[in-house]
């Protein structure tokens, strides 16, 4: 008789933790949504350059940093995936320049991702993947 009703327990308590451990259904709430995948977006981008400009080379690396280049600056930064946009922060202080006359490219802050393409937020250059 105790070992029927030790049995008896030991299903309840098993049957018990599988529901605790079961995922509920979702009653109407909105799903969390984890970090965006950004390996569509790594690697070297080209820009179509403006009358009399140089392209540019922005180069978004898997350690969220990257790197916008011409032919005379560097402009480093930090950069993320957000809603299907590239938010880039520039490093204003450590931009190189090969010529003290010369000014760093003006580049927005977001860019849209359009499958081999990054659109900017208003005006700048349009990037294409290289």
């Amino acid at each position: 008789m105790r070992t029927l009703m030790a049995l008896v327990l030991a299903g309840l308590l098993a049957a018990g933790c599988a529901a605790e451990t079961a995922d509920p259904e979702p009653s109407g709430s909105t799903a969390t949504i984890g970090p965006e995948d950004t390996l569509p977006v790594l690697g070297a981008w080209e820009s179509v350059p403006l009358p009399g400009e140089e392209p540019l080379t922005l180069t978004l690396s898997d350690d969220n940093t990257f790197t916008v280049t011409d032919t005379c600056v560097e402009l480093p930064g930090r950069w993320q995936l957000s809603q299907g946009r590239v938010v880039l922060t520039p490093k204003a202080e450590e931009v190189v320049l090969c010529d003290e006359d010369r000014e760093a490219p003006l580049i927005p802050d977001e860019y849209v991702v359009e499958d081999d393409r990054l659109v900017p937020e208003g005006a700048g250059p349009t990037f294409t993947r290289m």
